[in-house]
């Protein structure tokens, strides 16, 4: 179901969503859908920006083995981003 309503957000926030929003790549509303699927790690691996994403890194040359120690730095990686963007 992909039906569209409208909400009034401040003008700051429409401006740092479309910021978030260019800077992953994809428009304000992907953003914000993946923002609020983010509540379940299920629904958030089921955006389809985000899926396409993770394909394209597991794609790159440069991905190199997925050891413990390459997932514990991701891991710490993305928290350090999600807090910095708190």
């Amino acid at each position: 179901m992909n039906e569209r309503a409208t909400i009034t957000i401040s003008k700051r926030a429409l401006e740092l969503a479309e910021k978030r929003a260019a800077e992953e790549g994809v428009s304000p509303e992907e953003y914000v859908d993946g923002l609020i699927a983010g509540d379940s790690l299920e629904d958030l691996l089921e955006q389809p920006w985000l899926r396409s994403k993770i394909e394209e890194g597991l794609a790159s040359p440069i991905v190199g083995e997925l050891t413990r120690e390459r997932v514990a730095q991701l891991v710490e990686e993305g928290i350090a981003l999600a807090e910095r963007r708190r």
